[in-house]
């Protein structure tokens, strides 16, 4: 193996992953890598899998040297040698790649810490990844679902914090949409945010609360707001004397 291109797969870093080619140009890296698996098996009558064909396949990774990285992967099409199989042709698959996306997982759950633990936005990971809005936003909703959905994420909270905030602003067709955050005011984590600024939607998310969790907690704050303290009033200065 040339050590230009075992280096290489060392800095990539996928298991499972042969690196075939690396490129450069002053907007990307384009790294061409194929897998390593030498044989696979119908999962339909377990007859062994002859190789029919490849496809190319463009990959985005995580940034490399400050530029966004692309993997193009010579992805096999497996083909079924049993002919009464109906499983016919099927490509080859990789924990590593969801297969309806245009991100590896590292990169997709990269992007959801950088949005939801940096509060980063969206469209600046777009830029940064080479993708579009949505692919970044569909990357934090997969990722990041269920580790809002995560039970042990918020322990007890003794004080709760609830306020509102202008979400979107008014328009000829809508009037201004605001949502309702709910945080832990000792730990300075968010819980959640509920849609609106009503006490009918704030029973629903309390009702829909643990009765335990709900019965810890002392204290509930409202419209928060730093509170800055007011500057002492200067002593006032002697007059002189008139003369």
């Amino acid at each position: 193996m040339d050590d230009g291109i075992g280096l290489a797969e060392v800095l990539l870093g996928l298991p499972g992953f042969r690196v075939l080619n690396v490129t450069e140009t002053d907007c990307e890296v384009v790294i061409a890598v194929e897998s390593m698996a030498a044989r696979a098996f119908c999962r339909r009558c377990g007859v062994r899998a002859e190789a029919q064909d490849r496809m190319r396949v463009d990959i985005r990774d995580l940034a490399c040297f400050g530029r966004p990285a692309r993997l193009v992967w010579a992805k096999r099409r497996w083909r079924c040698r049993e002919p009464r199989c109906a499983a016919r042709t099927w490509t080859e698959h990789s924990d590593h790649i969801d297969a309806q996306v245009v991100l590896t997982r590292r990169a997709g759950a990269e992007a959801c810490r950088q949005v939801g633990a940096n509060a980063r936005p969206v469209a600046q990971l777009a830029d940064e990844f080479g993708v579009c809005w949505w692919t970044i936003m569909n990357a934090v909703i997969e990722h990041g679902t269920p580790l809002v959905d995560d039970p042990d994420r918020v322990g007890p909270v003794r004080q709760l914090g609830v306020d509102e905030t202008s979400y979107l602003a008014a328009t000829p067709v809508h009037p201004t949409v605001y949502a309702t955050g709910l945080v832990d005011l000792e730990e300075h984590i968010m819980i959640d945010m509920v849609r609106g600024n009503s006490a009918a939607e704030l029973r629903r998310w309390t009702a829909n609360a643990h009765p335990a969790w709900l019965a810890g907690v002392e204290v509930v704050a409202t419209d928060l707001a730093p509170v800055v303290p007011r500057r002492p009033l200067a002593a006032p200065r002697s007059r002189p004397p008139c003369r």
